[in-house]
């Protein structure tokens, strides 16, 4: 009988302990801030982080605010990186104001090359590129897609709110 009881015992200790040890393990972690990565799995690629590397050191250089990466803008990037990319061209993405929610003003630059740093080079030179890379905007998304060694750009520029799109990711 005293056998069964610490048995029980025992047993009554061990779930107490595992129910505190999860309650306390809830409480750690409810403070944290939730990480882009368990938020959202989309992620930019190594291009897309060079290209606005690139755009916000060269702001930052002639003392404009750096831009905001902005994840949704990049992907409704990506996405017609990808088009422009099967299509071995590029163009303008004439339903963007369409794409992107919660909006004030866009701009976009499209552009093709051999990879980040000759595409980056590419678009500075371009007064109408230069002109947005420079402009008063607050968030960058920069999109990107490789087809046969050539790599397909596209930058999303905002003026002024926390933009979306109308796709269900990220």
């Amino acid at each position: 009988m005293v056998l069964m009881r610490r048995a029980r015992f025992n047993r009554i200790i061990a779930v107490s302990i595992a129910g505190l040890f999860i309650a306390l393990s809830g409480l750690m972690f409810a403070n944290e801030p939730v990480s882009a990565a368990r938020r959202s799995r989309y992620s930019f690629h190594k291009a897309e982080k060079c290209m606005m590397r690139k755009i916000n050191k060269r702001r930052a250089n002639q003392g404009l605010k750096r831009l905001a990466w902005d994840r949704q803008l990049g992907y409704v990037a990506r996405k017609h990186s990808r088009k422009m990319s099967n299509d071995r061209t590029i163009y303008h993405d004439s339903a963007l104001g369409q794409k992107v929610t919660r909006w004030r003003r866009l701009g976009q630059n499209v552009g093709m090359g051999g990879g980040c740093h000759h595409l980056f080079k590419t678009f500075m030179r371009s007064s109408p590129h230069r002109h947005n890379i420079m402009g008063r905007w607050r968030h960058v998304g920069v999109g990107s897609a490789t087809k046969g060694g050539t790599l397909y750009v596209m930058h999303v520029f905002e003026s002024k709110r926390n933009p979306g799109n109308v796709y269900s990711y990220p």
